[in-house]
């Protein structure tokens, strides 16, 4: 390529990049029949200013024409938008689905290009469906309880097994969790909007498993033995000495 047009076209991606305000922004999600601001860079100076546009997929939302101080807003977003004419931020509410996409804003001044001044691509979600929680396997002895749980939401599931302690939980799985609260176990579905929750309760699958017995968190079964046992030794040895004194007492008189 020739050097004299390698410089020029050098040049040109340069300019083009001065004047890109704003690159792509992060993704924003937002709740169906929510609402969300999408914010414009380079209001402050409006001079020469001839119209700032916001678009949905290269459909114009609004135009705002600045010599009139009128914002034209395109009949399917009529009663759904508002447009600030000073910050030139652009309010979309009450979304759906069909709402999801990408938007840019544009402004074009009095003798130069047209520059872009913001960019956003929006993810409109349902609500996080109602996880199931279903009981797998189950196994229980004198001492001790296993209950094998599977926590599904939508298309992923997630398998835990759960002592009356502690539950386990497999890693990968974001969307999904299991946590225990005493006797209650909860499976949480959620998403970049919301969560949903589904509790069940452990005492019915682990029928030796009581609140009272439950030892604290931290606590291992066998330490919980250990202190019932001591418990019961210091009991039974306060009970003979007592009796021995007794009868020591009786004897005396």
């Amino acid at each position: 390529m020739d050097t004299h047009l390698s410089t020029l076209l050098g040049l040109f991606i340069l300019h083009l990049q001065f004047h890109s305000v704003s690159a792509a922004g992060p993704e924003l999600f937002v709740l169906v029949g929510g609402s969300v601001t999408l914010e414009a860079t380079g209001h402050e100076d409006k001079t020469g200013l001839k119209y700032t546009t916001w678009k949905f997929h290269k459909t114009p939302v609004v135009t705002y024409i600045h010599k009139y101080k009128d914002a034209d807003v395109r009949s399917p977003y009529k009663g759904r938008v508002e447009f600030d004419v000073n910050s030139f931020s652009l309010l979309l509410k009450n979304l759906q689905k069909n709402d999801s996409g990408l938007y840019t804003a544009e402004k074009e001044v009095e003798g130069k290009e047209i520059w872009s001044v913001g960019e956003y691509t929006l993810s409109v979600q349902e609500p996080a469906a109602a996880p199931t929680l279903t009981v797998v396997s189950k196994w229980s002895s004198s001492d001790s309880c296993s209950v094998t749980l599977n926590c599904t939401g939508l298309n992923v599931s997630l398998i835990s097994r759960c002592n009356g302690i502690v539950c386990s939980q497999e890693e990968g799985v974001t969307s999904l969790s299991i946590s225990l609260n005493h006797n209650a176990v909860s499976c949480n579905h959620s998403n970049p909007v919301s969560w949903s929750q589904t509790t069940m309760d452990l005492k019915p699958l682990c029928p030796l498993y009581r609140d009272d017995l439950a030892p604290p968190v931290g606590m291992s079964p066998c330490l919980l033995k250990a202190l019932l046992v001591t418990v019961v030794l210091i009991t039974m040895v306060t009970a003979v000495i007592t009796v021995h004194i007794r009868v020591k007492l009786d004897k005396s008189k």
